[in-house]
């Protein structure tokens, strides 16, 4: 006995329409977009394109840039598409002069490099809870201000 779900599956076959595909695995699904923005010598990776961030956050990152005192006039922005298992110092070399990475990001990076490297909570976060600064302000003292 034909069933109606069998009937379907035909006539969907005999035009060309697949009812069930398989779906890729979950680690084959591994592009992420990286946002760079580079000011002077310091290289900061953000969660979002630096021209998405609020005012405030914008302001909050310029005081943290400018408190390393950075060399140079360079100001770069760029976002790059990544494997999530990509090293992604390959990238981080194409900036020029850089001596300092901060990383505005959740996501844990494959970062092999000899630079100085903070890891801080996004900026949005920072703003909504100000005691993140401190961790990040002793960070910044300890790797870029000497």
């Amino acid at each position: 006995m034909i069933t109606s779900t069998i009937k379907t599956n035909l006539i969907l076959k005999e035009i060309g329409v697949t009812r069930y595909s398989l779906r890729p695995e979950p680690n084959q699904l591994v592009d992420k977009e990286v946002n760079f923005y580079q000011k002077g010598n310091i290289l900061t990776l953000l969660d979002v394109p630096y021209n998405d961030i609020s005012q405030d956050q914008k302001n909050l990152l310029g005081a943290i840039i400018n408190a390393i005192k950075p060399i140079g006039e360079i100001e770069i922005m760029k976002t790059i598409k990544i494997n999530k298992y990509e090293d992604i110092s390959r990238h981080i070399d194409q900036f020029l002069a850089v001596s300092g990475i901060i990383i505005f990001y959740k996501n844990n990076f494959n970062i092999k490099t000899f630079l100085p490297t903070i890891t801080s909570p996004n900026l949005n976060e920072i703003l909504t809870n100000p005691s993140l600064k401190k961790p990040l302000w002793e960070d910044i003292k300890t790797k870029f201000i000497f």
